[in-house]
């Protein structure tokens, strides 16, 4: 589970039906899951500050208005654009292209809560994970490991799963956002690459494990694997 399954999360639909609510209500809605509602551009703004508003409206220029009349109300989260049609704003508004496959905006909702919420330090072998420093930090040996951006956005998903099993497509999803010169080589590519660089003769350095087509963090308290 992501951090993006917090009950107090809400996904706001700005849409001519509620075709996409009711879509993202039977798969995460309930006392586990989002608060998916409709929004009203005209009645309802603003959202809360840490909510997710989805519009998703042919009209390019009632698209764009209603784009307009969230900012402008004072919300700054992520806007997801279905289709886009030049409607975004601001490096917050985020298109996603035509026809919108369900699995593609769960994924990229779960991506921006999890890239929003910073995992803090937490203990990853002999290592200590400084998010906001991107850094793997052994003190014991003096030793500190930098991150690169796509390093360090790895790790926080898989640590925002709490030792749970995340499969190649759902990182492919989450953290590449389905770039089309990604594939799931992509990844297996780049875990590859983060393990040469943080495994060391220490067999605690080994806690990104591969099982069953997919990956996972070894963290204090989970079982071990393989």
């Amino acid at each position: 589970m992501t951090a993006a399954s917090d009950g107090n999360r809400s996904v706001y639909v700005v849409a001519a039906d509620d075709t996409v609510r009711r879509a993202l209500s039977e798969h995460r809605s309930g006392p586990a899951g989002w608060n998916v509602a409709m929004l009203s551009v005209t009645r309802d703004l603003p959202p809360e500050p840490d909510a997710i508003v989805v519009v998703d409206l042919d009209d390019p220029a009632v698209q764009s208005g209603s784009v307009e009349v969230v900012r402008t109300s004072g919300f700054a989260g992520p806007i997801l654009i279905l289709g886009n049609n030049g409607a975004a704003r601001v490096p917050e508004d985020e298109p996603i292209a035509r026809p919108v496959r369900l699995g593609t905006l769960l994924a990229r909702i779960d991506a921006h809560w999890t890239v929003a919420t910073d995992p803090g330090t937490i203990a990853l072998g002999p290592y200590e994970f400084v998010s906001a420093d991107r850094v793997l930090r052994d003190a014991a040996n003096d030793v500190v490991i930098r991150l690169t951006e796509l390093e360090h956005k790895l790790l926080s998903y898989l640590a925002a799963a709490g030792g749970g099993l995340i499969d190649r497509d759902q990182l492919l999803e989450c953290v590449w956002g389905y770039n089309t010169q990604a594939d799931t080589h992509t990844v297996e590519t780049h875990i590859w690459r983060l393990r040469q660089k943080i495994e060391t003769d220490d067999p605690a350095s080994r806690f990104l494990v591969t099982e069953a087509g997919g990956y996972r963090l070894l963290l204090a308290g989970s079982d071990s694997g393989g």
